[in-house]
């Protein structure tokens, strides 16, 4: 199966859209990743699933042109939909494949996710819930050869 991944905003890396990579890669998936603020459907493309993410409210007019360039597109991200999770498309991986940003060196992740504070501007609450731990520092770092950054 072909899988195409589009990350719409941000500067680092994605890491839902690296789960996502890592869930398909271990199914024999073929994974295909851009990093854009223009996606636009190549002539000879015609992948199996199509994923999208986007993290800022401003995207939103990107996100409408992915959605009308491939229909079929899942969207997700906080500047989409603050309930969506990747578990309610049956990826429950933790795993990250860094393959998708080959010069970066550092290793990324949460060592916990949610918050106890209600702050009237902030997502976080609503989106994660109650805080709790994810991972420690040594499950996240990517071990050798790869900096403890």
């Amino acid at each position: 199966m072909k899988t195409l991944l589009f990350q719409l905003d941000g500067k680092i890396p994605n890491i839902a859209l690296m789960r996502v990579a890592a869930h398909h890669k271990a199914l024999g998936d073929d994974v295909s990743f851009r990093w854009t603020g223009n996606p636009t459907k190549d002539l000879w493309e015609s992948p199996d699933r199509i994923y999208a993410s986007a993290i800022f409210e401003k995207t939103r007019p990107v996100v409408d042109i992915v959605q009308r360039e491939f229909p079929d597109v899942i969207v997700g991200g906080t500047g989409v939909d603050v309930a969506t999770t990747l578990e309610a498309f049956g990826i429950t991986t933790i795993r990250q494949d860094y393959s998708l940003y080959p010069d970066w060196q550092q290793s990324i992740g949460f060592t916990q996710r949610g918050c106890r504070l209600k702050c009237p501007f902030c997502v976080v609450p609503r989106k994660e819930g109650r805080i709790r731990g994810e991972q420690t520092i040594a499950e996240l770092w990517r071990g050798d050869p790869w900096p403890k950054h």
